[in-house]
């Protein structure tokens, strides 16, 4: 078992509303809106991979895995510093980088010249997408347009896509919005972009957090699980109080989920299945 990581950092200024999704099959799905990091792609294993090339690099040991956890738990606490403190909107690779920083000036003997914190912070630009991720993405852009609605932003979206040949159809998100989620200009501007009411949108996420907001604002919603996405450390049917969580995925609803899905195909399979009246 992973160790738990602390990622506490002030509480978010906004709360998830009453969920306003319609019921399923109700509203036609026009396009879909996907969480990225972790969702689409894995962060996990380009993370442990690049941070064991530093240790040898360096020449040390260090358990890559828990670091590679750390690496994506920083973000995530980095984001949510700045929207609960309302501050300006920033590149999101420069975040990354300060995250970076911090965790080897905490983790390694030697810190990183600029030119190799750049090129290691870029790693996140290069991720390995899930299996079922690009074939899934193909199958569901036959009804409805696919893009990812991420924290990443044009730039880190549009060379993401390259790497790992995401056939998005458009870029919305962060850099769209000039906020990171979950403020609710990432998700509202999302579907404005597109000329389409947010019922007539789906949110597909592996973090139930994005599909709670989504809900609120009356998007349709997608749970897909990704049991690898922190090494293989899954979450409990039931929370223990007072446990930290944040390194292990998410593998049970906590709501009515529009959809509920193993991967994309999945997902693909319940929405043709819904369109053609044979719901499932």
């Amino acid at each position: 078992m992973i160790p738990t990581m602390n990622t506490s950092a002030r509480p978010s200024p906004f709360t998830p509303g009453r969920p306003q999704s319609p019921p399923r099959g109700s509203v036609a799905i026009r396009a879909f809106f996907f969480d990225t990091y972790g969702t689409v792609c894995d962060f996990y294993q380009p993370f442990r991979r690049a941070l064991t090339a530093l240790a040898q690099r360096q020449g040390v040991e260090r358990d890559t895995a828990t670091l590679a956890i750390a690496w994506r738990n920083a973000y995530m606490k980095s984001v949510a510093r700045h929207v609960a403190e309302g501050r300006a909107f920033r590149p999101l690779i420069e975040l990354q980088r300060e995250d970076l920083a911090e965790l080897v000036a905490r983790h390694f003997p030697h810190a990183l010249g600029a030119a190799e914190l750049s090129e290691m912070a870029a790693t996140w630009r290069r991720l390995d997408a899930w299996p079922d991720a690009v074939p899934g993405l193909t199958a569901l852009k036959k009804h409805a347009l696919v893009a990812p609605l991420s924290n990443g932003n044009f730039d880190d979206m549009a060379e993401l896509a390259r790497h790992a040949g995401l056939p998005w159809d458009v870029i919305v998100g962060s850099s769209l919005a000039r906020q990171y989620k979950p403020h609710p200009d990432v998700y509202l501007h999302a579907a404005r972009a597109l000329n389409l009411d947010t019922a007539q949108c789906c949110m597909v996420a592996a973090h139930q957090f994005d599909l709670h907001f989504a809900a609120g604002h009356g998007m349709q919603t997608a749970f897909v699980m990704r049991p690898l996405e922190f090494g293989g450390a899954m979450r409990p049917a039931v929370l223990e109080e007072g446990v930290d969580y944040s390194y292990a995925a998410e593998m049970h609803a906590e709501a009515d989920w529009t959809f509920v899905a193993t991967d994309f195909l999945h997902l693909a399979q319940q929405h043709e299945a819904l369109r053609a009246g044979k719901d499932v």
